[in-house]
């Protein structure tokens, strides 16, 4: 499933705490998501960009405005940036899909026809688990729903509001 996991406000720390599995899957999943909102949009169609997910709510957010898309592209900017650190890849290496979103020409994209301004809130793609607060619904969804994946390389580890957000389901 597409996912952007918007575990905090702060961009970084929200990739600092994401586990490994989704560091990788947050670059390579938000990097078609905006290749093909973009497309949505009227950007000019190309075999070297992805186009996939085009109804899922991730993909419909970032197609609806600029500002969207600008949030999601600074969030995937932090999982690879995140993703440089955790595997000690040069500041020059950059992952394949990532390599797509840069290579979009910025002033096309900025002249695109959006369909609404502003930014609006991310969509909770997090199943039962929702709050007000998107961070809140990300927040309860990692800590309960995607705990078999909890691994950290480096020096990263477990989010200290991890059992704070975890709902004990047997009492």
């Amino acid at each position: 499933m597409v996912n952007a996991f918007w575990l905090d406000r702060d961009l970084e720390r929200a990739a600092a705490w994401l586990v490994d599995r989704h560091v990788m899957s947050s670059v390579f999943e938000c990097s078609m998501v905006l290749t093909t909102a973009v497309q949505q949009n009227g950007y000019p169609e190309s075999d070297a960009l992805y186009f996939t997910h085009p109804n899922h709510p991730l993909t419909r957010w970032a197609a609806r405005s600029a500002a969207n898309w600008r949030s999601l592209r600074d969030y995937t900017e932090a999982a690879h940036e995140e993703w440089r650190y955790r595997w000690d890849h040069e500041s020059t290496d950059r992952h394949g899909c990532w390599a797509t979103v840069r290579s979009l020409d910025v002033d096309r994209v900025r002249g695109l026809e959006w369909p609404a301004e502003g930014r609006e809130d991310p969509p909770q793609v997090t199943g039962a688990w929702t709050a007000d607060d998107y961070v809140d619904a990300y927040r309860y969804y990692y800590a309960n729903e995607k705990r078999h994946l909890f691994e950290w390389s480096k020096d990263r580890s477990m989010p200290p509001w991890i059992s704070a957000y975890t709902v004990d389901e047997t009492g």
